[in-house]
């Protein structure tokens, strides 16, 4: 693992940041169409979903620098897939740390861990691989 971050230091520097950048826009989207529409479920959709697309461009843009011909389509469910997968293990990681700890904040922060290294691992090694 030490090898895989001291070889992509800056990619994963770009991919933290965009992750943020990222759910800086899920944030602004979801609490604008909360306010205009009062839907909380519409709300965390469009959220969710433009942060999703946002972090997608950034990546194959900025993150991992893709060239590839790949179709865009076909390229973005392969990413929401493997952002799927990696929600669903976040959850899993929640729900045993906190049963192992009773500490939702500490499980929260090894399921987010688990999660981003999915997203980052499968997005350099499946999807935008060189």
């Amino acid at each position: 693992m030490y090898k895989i971050f001291k070889e992509n230091n800056i990619q994963i520097f770009r991919f933290i940041v965009s992750g943020l950048i990222a759910t800086i826009i899920n944030f602004l989207v979801y609490k604008s169409v909360y306010l205009i529409l009062k839907d909380i479920i519409l709300a965390s959709f469009t959220g969710y979903s433009s942060g999703l697309l946002f972090s997608f461009i950034l990546s194959k843009i900025w993150v991992f620098r893709d060239k590839s011909k790949k179709r865009i389509v076909k390229s973005f469910i392969i990413f929401c897939l493997i952002y799927f997968l990696g929600g669903l293990e976040m959850s899993i990681i929640i729900i045993f740390v906190n049963q192992l700890l009773n500490d939702y904040k500490i499980a929260w922060l090894f399921g987010a861990l688990i999660a981003s290294l999915n997203n980052y691992l499968g997005s350099k090694y499946i999807l935008f691989k060189d």
